[in-house]
């Protein structure tokens, strides 16, 4: 069992909850359950602590400014063996700037807050998606070949057109964030790496398709002409996590079933 913390954020969510499920299973005793539903994070932590886990939850919203600063104090001292940073939002469920914020703003707080927490052998593994991956220009291009600036994503608000435009904007930023920390963790004796996923079977895409998104119709194009399940996600992040994947750092790994190849990119 592993003697470090675990620590994952979107963690009711239908990839967080997976990827919570393969790590109990996987044999790790302690985590910090993080997402904004407080009752869902108490029944999750009632199973775990059911098999004998120690577990603490921090309930709210990852884009807060003193969200950091509540995960470290449920970590009272630990170090982190694992993060697994998979709270985000969808284009439609928000404005261009809370997308931003939750997806992008909340990354860039967390990972240097906790980055001298990590443990020895540790790894962060944070969700991005295909979409980071898609053409932005120039101007987008050169924002993210270097460190998001200090007033975070407020600085890159004029290249956002709308919300459908923030999400992939904000993603962009997620894969661009392992790079800039890689080193740092690197000496540390940490990996960070992030995943980017395709249109997956969850209550968020779900209900992308159902307020007009084109989610099907990309998967309609895809080699895999299906969604992902959750738990073919959360076995990647797991994978990316473990000693298993200990020369892999510094990258994206785009798990989509293909679909940037279907849209030829």
């Amino acid at each position: 069992m592993s003697q470090h913390v675990a620590i994952v954020t979107g963690a009711a969510g239908g990839m967080g909850s997976a990827v919570v499920r393969l790590l109990a299973e996987g044999g790790h005793g302690q985590f910090i359950l993080c997402d904004l539903d407080e009752a869902a994070l108490n029944e999750a932590a009632d199973a775990l602590r059911a098999d004998g886990a120690t577990v603490a939850i921090v309930a709210g919203d990852v884009s807060a400014a003193d969200f950091p600063a509540r995960v470290i104090a449920a970590l009272a001292g630990r170090q982190v063996g694992t993060l697994i940073h998979a709270a985000g939002i969808s284009p439609r469920a928000g404005s261009a700037e809370r997308i931003m914020q939750i997806n992008l703003d909340a990354a860039a707080r967390l990972v240097p807050a906790l980055l001298p927490h990590m443990a020895e052998g540790s790894a962060a593994v944070l969700v991005a998606s295909n979409s980071g991956h898609m053409p932005m220009g120039p101007e987008a291009d050169a924002a993210f070949s270097q460190p998001l600036p200090p007033e975070g994503t407020a600085a890159l608000m004029h290249l956002v057109a709308s919300p459908l435009s923030a999400y992939p904007l904000s993603k962009r930023g997620v894969i661009a964030l392992v790079r800039q920390y890689a080193m740092a963790f690197g000496e540390r004796g940490s990996r960070i790496v992030s995943v980017s996923p395709g249109a997956t079977d969850t209550n968020m895409v779900r209900n992308e398709v159902n307020e007009g998104g084109g989610a099907m119709r990309i998967v309609q194009t895809a080699a895999i002409k299906r969604l992902a399940r959750p738990e073919e996600l959360a076995a990647v992040m797991v994978f990316l996590a473990s000693p298993a994947a200990s020369f892999v750092t510094a990258t994206d790994v785009l798990v989509d079933g293909g679909e940037l190849l279907g849209m030829g990119l």
